[in-house]
């Protein structure tokens, strides 16, 4: 397994903008960078600090990928002046990468839940040229092949709301998580989900002429895979993956797919965090990526 180094790095803070929308971000770059630039999506309802430090002030896995040597950009969820959907928000992150990497810097993309199908949709449709390699966390597939739970609720897309309470609680089931810092979480974390993108993302048939937007149009060009889930993560258990496993295997055969015992949804804020960080950079050394 990878040991971590502690490395030093520069962090550079930036906001790339497309018509009204706007992305900011942050870019980790190491003194001696090696390998890919890893490019982390965060999940719906999250800002960036999920990768920057933990609740209770443990580096996040953007420290711990850079400590190790490799560059990492995060990014918050695009804003603007008009309802966003997920594809303006990866126009701003493909923009943001043109203009941040030089032409022969490579791509691995980690995305965690609802960063999940953006990744995929990145690394095969959008800038396939650069991508080496796809990381999940708790990654939600493409609509191609997902099929939503019902019944869904009404679709109200004038209301933003931030997790409730009871899904807070689902996704941080675990004697890992930091429970005596939940407050903090929830008050420094958390960020309402636009409801165009929560209605595409649950594919609900009123925003039917939208589903493509979280649709992989060439899953030919899937590069290598580690999907990593936590097994506290029930709404993830080997039995609910399966039928999105089988769909990745009939276009990518190197695919590696992880459970972690004790690990909930929100694993990358749980004490033995860096554990999962070591999984991804051996498994990317294993591949010399």
């Amino acid at each position: 397994m990878v040991i971590l180094i502690n490395m030093e790095y520069s962090i550079r803070v930036g906001e790339i903008r497309l018509n009204k929308w706007r992305l900011g971000y942050q870019i980790y770059r190491p003194t001696k960078p090696q390998g890919a630039t890893i490019v982390l999506i965060t999940g719906g309802g999250h800002t960036k600090r999920v990768w920057e430090i933990t609740p209770d002030g443990r580096p996040g896995w953007a420290p711990l990928f850079a400590a190790a040597g490799r560059e990492v950009i995060i990014m918050d969820w695009a804003s603007g002046s008009e309802p966003l959907t997920q594809r303006e928000n990866m126009a701003l992150i493909k923009k943001m990468i043109e203009t941040e990497l030089s032409a022969d810097q490579c791509i691995v993309w980690l995305g965690w839940s609802m960063g999940g199908p953006q990744a995929f949709i990145l690394a095969t449709d959008l800038l396939p040229q650069k991508t080496v390699a796809i990381l999940g966390y708790a990654a939600t597939g493409p609509l191609n092949f997902y099929q939503p739970e019902i019944p869904l609720s009404p679709l109200n897309l004038e209301r933003r709301e931030k997790l409730s309470r009871e899904k807070i609680d689902r996704i941080s089931d675990s004697p890992l998580f930091p429970r005596a810092f939940k407050e903090k979480y929830e008050a420094e974390y958390l960020i309402p989900i636009p409801p165009l993108m929560s209605a595409i993302q649950a594919k609900h048939p009123a925003v039917e002429n939208l589903w493509e937007i979280l649709t992989v149009k060439h899953p030919e060009r899937f590069p290598p895979m580690l999907l990593i889930n936590g097994s506290r993560d029930k709404r993830r258990s080997p039995e609910k993956q399966a039928p999105f496993q089988e769909w990745l295997r009939q276009y990518q055969t190197d695919i590696t797919f992880i459970y972690l015992d004790d690990f909930p949804h929100l694993g990358m804020l749980c004490y033995g965090n860096e554990k999962i960080v070591a999984r991804y950079l051996d498994w990317l050394e294993t591949r010399k990526l």
